[in-house]
């Protein structure tokens, strides 16, 4: 996410449907340009005609919308008393009133017996997240369904004066599509038992109270037990390559009680392959080393058959066609792309080494250099870029992946933005990215942004931001959910705690954020706070997870295989040469002078060594072939003073300035002021510390000051653009296009969406379309049925 380079008090443009929500529902009527003529659109309120599918649910509601006429519904809810016996007036599909559990509760009706109404429960708006900015008669369907008696049931709504065109799921939080709704089964599947057979893989909780989860194979099921081989990891000191899913069988088997035996999912094993590192790997797939196979018993025929049709169908999936907008350097682009899910062909960017960046990296693909607001604009009235390549059309993009600017949602900028987003036009370049949402109408949207972005208030409302984004989507008719993530838990080498947001087209299932998959040492997401009309602070369901699937990514798992340099101390403090650069140069570390505008480090140098683990060796493979050469393992210019502050914090982890005054230094003369510096004891950015090797990145941001926390944890210099990209899960064949010093693929990579991170996204996407296309394959085997029988 690129800042824009436009003046600050530029008009954000967009289209009439995003600005209607924003003048009507934030009071906010200046500041924007809208750039279509047209009505506005919004999706029709009566949904009839697009219910499909033959469930209770789905027969529940295409009655709820015959019994609609084309009156004027007004903008209150309408009541009529029901008198004894209710039930000779009630009706399939009636939303009704009941007093349930000492309170008002509305219900859907979705069938009658003879003195009970079975129900799914109605949320008034007040109870959404959305309760100051929807409708005062939109109510919301719910996945709370329970049998009723009823001689409760007091009034029934007149379905004239109500609004129905979504479900609200408080946990997620999310808005979902009625379809999707209707089609769901009534039973959690969370909540069921995992089924199992022998020959199956399963995973167990730890017995030793670990941070990963284990790993078995069932090898006979009997009435009262179960006996099972359990596979092991590899020691995460293991000398040899660190594989991440290579699992060693145990020699004997274990017997367990099988009232006991609760797997938490089933897994898959195999041998180990080349392939063994793709980023397109799903995270339950294991593997073995031959020499070990002949431990395992053989698969259960059945399940290994579904499981390799399954992957099939999820490999033969078409990707989508992606649009990314403010796309900096490209990595939500590069993990959705890695995943599978999409093919990103059209990119749009302000800042013109980011637009060329992206463009090294997606060389097919049509690259805009320029204000994405000017060419919504271009784009609306079919005029072409200066480029003279024409912009996509609508049915031409799938999906829209943005990540808008975030400086005005910054922790450093938090309190003003909680005052009034609307008063940094930056913070509404949101409005735009909706504008393109609209005029192309793609199936997906996938939205990033900084946690900040949630405490931003519009128009006098708490959380308006996103109560502006997701209103706006509701009425362009996209289910939503949104919330945060961690970066680290998908195997990320940094903490980024980021603010997510999907969105799918009415008629597909709404992806869900991606489950954590990686150990992150045991740090886990804030969970996602909002506040209902009530006033009631509600949490969606934590993505903090006890166990992992996968272990952690470090920080030396990220870059030690890099080929290793100092900086070389100028001495323009302390006289030299010192026994540690000696010693160090004896081991044949490079000791490297830092030379005003230039950078430092290596250009262009080969691997010094193979990759020690999993992580480098995704970051080494391009189009299934190793790369032998790294590229841009360069530090930018600092001051002399700085350098010799840098090389002198000691060699420990977690070492900052106070080691200059330790024993093992002795060098208090670096803690003194320079020309122009604050007083060092009351700035807290004041830290010149030394990363942990075996712990993770701290969030990187645009630039890399010395005096921050990015001194590498081995040598005696600060990070190179190489290893910062590796935090960020860049791979290595992507080369940034910067200025000489360096300083503009720093800010590329501060700006960028972590890879791993989006990899996940774009695995939730396969996941959600992989459920479309099997309701579609059972509705088309249903009606073959009932075409026979009829």
């Amino acid at each position: 996410m690129t800042p824009q380079t436009s003046c600050e008090h530029k008009l954000i443009r967009t289209t009439r449907s995003v600005a209607a929500v924003l003048s009507s529902d934030f009071g906010i009527r200046s500041g924007y340009e809208i750039v279509d003529q047209s009505p506005t659109q919004f999706r029709p309120s009566s949904l009839r005609s697009t219910i499909v599918g033959s469930t209770t649910e789905a027969i529940a509601l295409r009655c709820f919308f015959e019994h609609q006429t084309h009156e004027d519904r007004g903008k209150r809810i309408r009541v009529c008393p029901i008198s004894d016996p209710p039930l000779s007036i009630v009706r399939v599909g009636d939303i009704v009133e009941a007093r349930y559990v000492s309170s008002q509760r509305y219900f859907l009706v979705l069938s009658l017996s003879l003195r009970t109404v079975w129900g799914a429960e109605v949320a008034l708006s007040t109870k959404t997240m959305l309760h100051n900015v929807a409708a005062e008669n939109e109510v919301f369907l719910t996945q709370t369904k329970i049998t009723i008696s009823a001689s409760i049931i007091t009034r029934r709504i007149d379905p004239n004066s109500v609004v129905l065109r979504y479900a609200w799921e408080e946990s997620r939080p999310a808005f979902v599509g009625l379809n999707e709704w209707a089609a769901r089964s009534t039973h959690n599947e969370a909540e069921k038992p995992v089924v199992y057979h022998e020959g199956d893989f399963v995973l167990l909780t730890p017995q030793d109270d670990g941070r990963l989860l284990d790993i078995a194979q069932v090898h006979r099921i009997r009435k009262m037990e179960v006996y099972v081989r359990h596979l092991g990891r590899q020691s995460p000191r293991a000398a040899e390559f660190k594989h991440d899913r290579l699992l060693i069988p145990a020699d004997e088997l274990i017997r367990m009680e099988r009232a006991s035996f609760n797997p938490v999912a089933i897994c898959h094993v195999s041998l180990l392959t080349a392939s063994a590192s793709s980023w397109s790997a799903d995270t339950t797939e294991f593997f073995v080393p031959e020499e070990k196979s002949h431990l395992l018993r053989s698969d259960c025929i059945q399940c290994t058959n579904t499981h390799r049709k399954e992957r099939q169908k999820r490999h033969g999936t078409p990707p989508l066609t992606a649009l990314e907008l403010m796309c900096g350097a490209g990595g939500l682009s590069i993990g959705l792309d890695l995943s599978g899910a999409c093919e990103t062909k059209f990119a749009l960017d302000a800042d013109a080494d980011s637009a060329k960046t992206f463009h090294t990296h997606h060389p097919m693909a049509k690259v805009y250099c320029g204000d994405a607001g000017d060419a919504l604009q271009l784009a609306v009235s079919g005029q072409h870029p200066a480029e003279g390549t024409q912009f996509p059309q609508r049915g031409e993009v799938d999906l829209i992946a943005a990540g808008p600017p975030c400086q005005g949602f910054s922790r450093k900028n938090q309190m003003a933005s909680r005052e009034a987003a609307e008063r940094d036009s930056r913070n509404l370049l949101v409005c735009t990215v909706l504008g393109w949402v609209d005029h192309l109408r793609p199936k997906y949207l996938i939205l990033e942004n900084v946690e900040g972005f949630t405490a931003a208030k519009l128009g006098g409302h708490d959380q308006g931001m996103v109560k502006l984004v997701i209103k706006s989507l509701l009425q362009l008719g996209y289910g939503v959910t949104c919330g945060y993530v961690q970066a680290g838990s998908f195997g990320c080498p940094q903490s980024r705690k980021r603010f997510v947001l999907i969105a799918a087209r009415e008629g597909l299932k709404l992806p869900s954020l991606p489950r954590p998959t990686h150990d992150f040492l045991g740090k886990s997401v804030v969970r996602f706070y909002w506040m209902d009309g009530d006033g009631t602070s509600h949490a969606s369901e934590s993505s903090r997870v006890p166990t992992a699937v996968l272990p952690a990514v470090t920080v030396m798992d990220a870059i030690n295989d890099l080929p290793m340099f100092d900086w070389k101390d100028p001495h323009m403090i302390y006289a030299g040469p010192d026994a540690i650069e000696l010693e160090r140069q004896e081991q044949g570390i490079c000791q490297l002078e830092v030379v005003s505008g230039e950078p430092t480090g290596f250009a262009h140098v080969a691997y010094q060594h193979g990759p020690q683990n999993s992580y480098q060796e995704r970051m080494r493979v391009f189009e299934g072939q190793m790369t032998r050469s790294v590229t841009q393992h360069q530090t930018s210019d600092y001051a002399g003073h700085l350098v010799e502050r840098v090389v002198n914090v000691d060699l420990e982890p977690g070492a900052n300035y106070d080691s200059w005054s330790q024993p093992s230094v002795n060098k208090p003369a670096l803690l003194n002021r320079s020309q122009g510096e604050t007083d060092h004891w009351n700035d807290e950015h004041f830290q010149f510390e030394r990363l942990d090797g075996d712990r993770y990145f701290k969030t990187l941001m645009t630039t890399v000051p010395a005096h921050g926390s990015m001194l590498h944890p081995t040598q005696r210099r600060l990070l190179t653009v190489r290893e910062c990209a590796r935090a960020q899960g860049f791979p290595d064949w992507v080369d940034f296009h910067t200025d000489t010093n360096m300083r503009s693929a720093y800010r590329q990579i501060g700006n960028a969406v972590p890879i791993p991170l989006a990899n996940a996204l774009g695995k939730s996407l396969i996941a959600a379309r992989m459920t479309d296309s099997r309701l579609l394959e059972e509705s088309k085997a249903s009606r073959i049925i009932d075409n026979v029988f009829d």
